[in-house]
C-alpha cells in the first residue's frame, strides 16, 4: 500500500511533467474545496502551467472575495467539455464520489486526462490514477499544503490565504470537532507566511446579508426536537427562500446551529430543492457516525458532518425517513 508521502511524490511528478490542468470540486463548493482549488491554481501558474478552475456550480456569493475580478472560477458549460477532452491532467479536490461533480463529472469520465484526487473524506468510490487521501487531515487544504512543502516550493501569500480559507471553513474557525493540534499548527504556519486572520475571518463569518439573516430566522423558527431532545431538526422550504429573498447558497452554515443546543446529539437540516428533491445535512457530537447515516441514503462526508439527497419526495416524507433512520444512532448518554 502506498504511503501518503509516496503518493505526494507521484502527484508532484505529474504537476512538474505536464502543462495543462483543470481543477474541480463538488457541486455547491465550500471553502475547503474552493480554497484548495485556488491555492493549487496559484502554485501551477507560478510554475508556468496553463490552468482552469471549472466547477458545476457558480462561485457562491459569500466567496466572491476570492475572485473579485471574476477571472479565476468558472461555472461549467458545454464548451468546457471539449476543452477537458484535450487537457493533460484533471485534479479533483475535496470529493469522494463522482456524481457530486455534477455536469463536470460527465466530461471528466469521457476525458483521457490523468486524474488526480486529493481528499480527506473516508468514503472512496471515485476512480482516479493517483489518489491522495488522509481522513485525519483537518481539511483537503492541509493535503495541498503538504504537497507544497514536500515540493519545497515557495508558498506565497496568495497561496497561503487560499489554504487559510480552506482551514477556517472546514474547522468552523477552529470550533468544529476536527480542530486539533494539526489545525492550529497549519494555521500558525500560514499566518507566518503573511495571512491576515481578521481579514479572512471577516470575509467568511462576518459578512452575512439581511436576506440570509431573514432566511436563518425562518429556519430556526422551524426547529423541532425528537428522541427526548437528542435529535434536532429544522427545514428550509422553497417558499421560505422566496419570501426571504435569499438564495440556496445562503444556506451554508445553517446545519451547525442546532448542534449547539445542550443534549442534542444529531442535528438535521432539510432543504427543499427546485427539482422536488430534498437535500439533508447531518451534524453530530462525539462518536456518532453520521457519515454512515448519510450512507444509507447514498450520501457521505465526515464522521460528524455529512449530507445526502432524497429524490422525488417532499419535506414531510423526507422528515419521516430521516428521523426513522437517525433514531438508531442516538445514545442514552
Amino acid at each position: 500500500m502506498m504511503t501518503i508521502n509516496s503518493e505526494i511524490n507521484r502527484i508532484i511528478s505529474v504537476l512538474q511533467k505536464y502543462k495543462t490542468f483543470v481543477l474541480t470540486s463538488h457541486v455547491h463548493p465550500d471553502g475547503d474545496g474552493l480554497g484548495s482549488e485556488l491555492a493549487l491554481y496559484h502554485y501551477l501558474k507560478c510554475n508556468g502551467k496553463y490552468v482552469h478552475i471549472i466547477n458545476d456550480s457558480p462561485l457562491p456569493a459569500s466567496y466572491q472575495f476570492m475572485d473579485p475580478e471574476k477571472k479565476i472560477f468558472k461555472q461549467y458549460d458545454n464548451s468546457d467539455g471539449n476543452m477537458i477532452q484535450g487537457i493533460d491532467v484533471v485534479i479533483v479536490l475535496d470529493i469522494s464520489v463522482m456524481h457530486r461533480l455534477g455536469a463536470v463529472g460527465k466530461a471528466v469520465e469521457r476525458s483521457e486526462a490523468i486524474r488526480l484526487r486529493i481528499d480527506h473524506h473516508t468514503s472512496n468510490n471515485f476512480d482516479a490514477d493517483i489518489v491522495l487521501i488522509d481522513d485525519k487531515a483537518v481539511a483537503t487544504g492541509e493535503l495541498v499544503y503538504n504537497i507544497f512543502k514536500q515540493d519545497s516550493c515557495t508558498v506565497n501569500v496568495e497561496m497561503a490565504e487560499a489554504l487559510y480559507i480552506a482551514l477556517l471553513s472546514d474547522t468552523g474557525c477552529f470550533r468544529f470537532s476536527n480542530t486539533n493540534e494539526r489545525a492550529f499548527k497549519l494555521g500558525a504556519d500560514l499566518m507566518n507566511l503573511g495571512v491576515d486572520h481578521s481579514k479572512i475571518y471577516n470575509n467568511l463569518f462576518a459578512n452575512d446579508s439581511w436576506k440570509k439573516t431573514r432566511l436563518y430566522a425562518k429556519a430556526i423558527g422551524s426547529l423541532e426536537c425528537f428522541a427526548d431532545g437528542k435529535i434536532a431538526l429544522m427545514y428550509i422550504s422553497k417558499a421560505m427562500i422566496k419570501d426571504s429573498g435569499a438564495s440556496y447558497e445562503d444556506i451554508e452554515g445553517f446545519a451547525e446551529f442546532a448542534k449547539r443546543i445542550k443534549g442534542v446529539q444529531i442535528s438535521v437540516l432539510l432543504v427543499e430543492q427546485k427539482n422536488n428533491n430534498v437535500k439533508f445535512s447531518f451534524r453530530s457530537v462525539n462518536n456518532i457516525p453520521v457519515d454512515k447515516l448519510a450512507g444509507q441514503f447514498k450520501g457521505g462526508g465526515h464522521k460528524n458532518a455529512s449530507a445526502a439527497i432524497l429524490h422525488s419526495t417532499t419535506l414531510e416524507k423526507a422528515k419521516v425517513q430521516i428521523l426513522n433512520a437517525a433514531n438508531s444512532y442516538v445514545t442514552d448518554h
